[in-house]
């Protein structure tokens, strides 16, 4: 039953002693319209609202989802819908904890700040292999990006975070356009790859089959910004047909976890034969 519903009927005997209460917050939970939010926050989430995949708890996507200890670092030196939301980097951590993923594979690097709390977060025998464009480039891609989508940062400050720290050894830049490298010499196959480079169309179907390529059986597959811009949304509604593909409340993180090989090889041709924006 639906959470809200379920709280709705335990208040019940409280809402007959005081109905005009009760029907006001009532109004404000279950229809909202009309009403101005007094907290910037909640105008930017309600805007992550692109694509039709289920919002869930994160708590659901895992039988055992404790976590006992993250180690979060300079989380509050991140970019407002550049850099994941603390919220997000928790999950993503937790992600990783909960599945025990040691061989990990990023797209898009920008700052390094998730690249950073990624490693210190792996084991001892753990690695991050992250992607991002050169240091000199000037922004040409190898696939066809509208130019409200070319998402070229700040070459100065690419992977800045993570420099000159103590979990620098466990990561490892490569640099190039993720559509044009040899997805094969990365050192995989991968126990978690995280998508969040460039957020065309092209580029989420062309990093998503090869990300498929690398993953390891019984891996996880994570994209960013769904629901935020709505190319990543048209492509993964589409790739949901084949897999199990779900949106973390209050995030803008998709993900599958715990993917066979059969869901690997049909989710990759699927996408390669059937998906088109």
């Amino acid at each position: 039953m639906n959470t809200l519903i379920i709280k709705i009927l335990k208040a019940l005997p409280r809402a007959i002693k005081d109905p005009k209460r009760a029907i006001e917050l009532f109004r404000r939970r279950v229809f909202p319209f009309g009403l101005t939010p007094k907290d910037s926050e909640a105008y930017r989430i309600a805007s992550w609202s692109y694509g039709d995949l289920p919002r869930v708890n994160f708590k659901s996507i895992s039988k055992d989802p404790k976590v006992n200890t993250l180690t979060l670092l300079n989380v509050f030196d991140r970019t407002d819908d550049l850099s994941i939301d603390i919220l997000e980097l928790t999950y993503l951590i937790s992600l990783i904890k909960i599945y025990k993923a040691q061989n990990i594979l990023e797209i898009g690097t920008w700052d390094g700040n998730t690249t950073l709390n990624i490693a210190a977060n792996l084991d001892e025998q753990g690695k991050i292999v992250t992607v991002d464009l050169p240091p000199d480039s000037k922004g040409d891609f190898s696939l066809e990006t509208p130019d409200m989508l070319k998402n070229l940062t700040d070459r100065h400050q690419l992977g800045i975070q993570y420099k000159k720290t103590k979990f620098e050894s466990k990561i490892k830049q490569v640099y190039g356009d993720s559509a044009a490298i040899d997805w094969k010499t990365l050192g995989g196959p991968f126990d978690l790859i995280f998508i969040d480079g460039c957020h065309a169309f092209n580029y989420v179907k062309s990093d998503t089959e090869n990300a498929l390529s690398v993953l390891r059986e019984g891996g996880t597959m994570v994209w960013h910004d769904y629901g935020m811009i709505k190319d990543v949304g048209l492509y993964l509604d589409q790739l949901a047909k084949k897999l199990n593909i779900v949106v973390l409340r209050g995030t803008r993180i998709a993900l599958a976890t715990s993917l066979s090989k059969k869901e690997i090889q049909e989710s990759l041709k699927y996408s390669q034969n059937s998906i088109k924006e």
